[in-house]
């Protein structure tokens, strides 16, 4: 039992998310004395219910770091569509393999966020199944704390105020891969922030009103969602700025994930308003990096993307060897930029 209560006030302390995934994952695993255990997130698409698979254990040879794995949810009548479906524990066996487990459904108000399936050694009694859904019930309670005070109301991405403790762990992450050394220059490095900003917002509030600003704002979120990687983390940074922060690539493949969201919003119709673009200033990530500091780099890239005609997306590093930032320095009264 003190186990346990350790195991869960792990949980409590667990504010990154995909660390309290991994959290959870374990602290079941164990409490089930379970021989495998797969965590998988809910996410709906146009084509029904989808799952991610974002932790496995015993850790695969990519270890237990979350996974990006996409699978619909399943046949009708299969254990995770069933626990889905009845938001209820569902047990399975496989005759076959002589395997068996149960697959449990993450409560929410509406629809289970997370399935947790659970390949055991011996049968589950009450006492085990009401310890594991109170486990649930608790990473769900916290996980909806989190979000209280972390969340963009309006688009459901993350906000301003945890964008330094995320820019924090990923510029630790980048540091420990590189060994603590100096890059050999910043085109080496692997994590990369970019800063978009709606072209013309201001007007689309003032010809068409708020209400149809903030649609734009919530549609422009799930573009966000779509171009980039589950792992990315995205933040509305306030009004029509947004800050997205990749890991694990290069400069270049960073670049296109950007140049392939940039377009993405040129292509989408917005309801009433039509067509809308981006513009999106980029930097690399330093060693020994603050969250300000990228920030304010991406930023003038930005700033030049606006003044060259918008809808497009720069690099500062490209920038700042070819001398174009200069221009910063010496803004034109014309338009507004942003």
């Amino acid at each position: 039992m003190i186990d346990l209560m350790h195991s869960v006030a792990d949980l409590i302390d667990e504010r990154d998310r995909e660390g309290l995934e991994v959290t959870l994952a374990r602290v079941a695993f164990e409490l089930a004395g379970a021989r495998a255990l797969t965590f998988w997130r809910v996410f709906r698409r146009s084509d029904g219910v989808w799952l991610r698979k974002r932790v496995t254990l015993p850790p695969t040879a990519a270890g237990c770091e979350p996974q990006e794995d996409d699978a619909p949810i399943g046949e009708a009548g299969s254990p995770l569509k069933l626990a889905f479906e009845l938001k209820t524990l569902v047990r399975w066996r496989d005759r076959a393999s002589r395997r068996n487990g149960c697959v449990l459904p993450v409560p929410s108000e509406a629809e289970p966020v997370a399935l947790v399936d659970i390949e055991l050694a011996c049968e589950l009694d009450r006492e085990r199944i009401a310890l594991l859904k109170g486990v649930l019930r608790i990473y769900r309670g916290h996980l909806a704390a989190l979000d209280y005070g972390d969340i963009d109301e309006l688009t459901r991405l993350a906000n301003r105020r945890t964008f330094d403790d995320q820019f924090s762990r990923l510029a630790l992450a980048e540091a420990r891969r590189n060994g603590g050394k100096r890059f050999g220059d910043v085109w080496g490095a692997r994590a990369h922030l970019g800063v978009a900003d709606i072209d013309f917002f201001k007007q689309v509030n003032d010809r068409f009103g708020h209400p149809y600003g903030d649609e734009v704002l919530v549609l422009f979120a799930d573009i966000m969602r779509s171009a980039f990687r589950d792992s990315d983390k995205l933040f509305r940074f306030g009004g029509e700025e947004f800050i997205t922060l990749i890991s694990n690539c290069d400069i270049e493949d960073a670049l296109a994930a950007f140049e392939r969201f940039r377009a993405a919003v040129a292509a989408y119709r917005f309801p009433q308003i039509g067509e809308v673009t981006v513009s999106i200033g980029v930097t690399s990530v330093h060693l020994h990096d603050t969250g300000s500091a990228a920030f304010g780099r991406a930023d003038q890239a930005l700033y030049v993307a606006k003044r060259r005609g918008r809808n497009r997306v720069l690099l500062f590093e490209a920038l700042q060897e070819s001398l174009a930032l200069e221009s910063i320095m010496a803004p034109t009264p014309e338009v507004e930029w942003f």
